[in-house]
């Protein structure tokens, strides 16, 4: 087993689990070349490659949230390619990776993002959801 595949199979554990929260879609973003899941019309979890090689998972948390965690993880750090204050990576590849507290973030963006969309676009999603629609990728809405 190569160095990069715990961090290969740690984001397709991470995205298949947001996959299973009401409403989300996980898939690829081909204008960015990469994996995403979303609500709505919004990300919540971002799969990227930091420049140093590293395999993340970026999550949007609250600011002070985000402060928190990034000092009690050990293993997080302020998003790669975006806004800091938001968001935050999820190193893959480190040694002390924990899967439960990683679902733990995913959730909370995925909350966080879920309340910061349009009532009528929340509640358009739960009549999907109620409805056994699949749910959308994020450039198709």
């Amino acid at each position: 087993m190569t160095s990069a595949e715990p961090a290969l199979d740690r984001a397709s554990e991470l995205l298949d689990y947001a996959a299973t929260l009401p409403g989300a879609w996980v898939g690829h973003k081909p204008e960015w070349n990469t994996s995403v899941a979303s609500i709505g019309p919004r990300l919540f979890a971002l799969l990227l490659t930091h420049t140093d090689g590293r395999l993340i998972v970026n999550v949007k948390l609250d600011p002070e949230d985000a402060v928190a965690v990034r000092r009690s993880i050990p293993w997080t750090e302020p998003g790669f390619h975006q806004a800091k204050k938001h968001w935050v990576s999820i190193d893959l590849t480190a040694p002390g990776y924990d899967a439960t507290t990683a679902h733990e973030l995913v959730e909370d963006s995925y909350r966080l993002v879920h309340s910061l969309l349009p009532r009528a676009v929340r509640g358009a999603l739960r009549l999907a959801v109620a409805a056994g629609e699949a749910p959308r990728p994020t450039w198709q809405w």
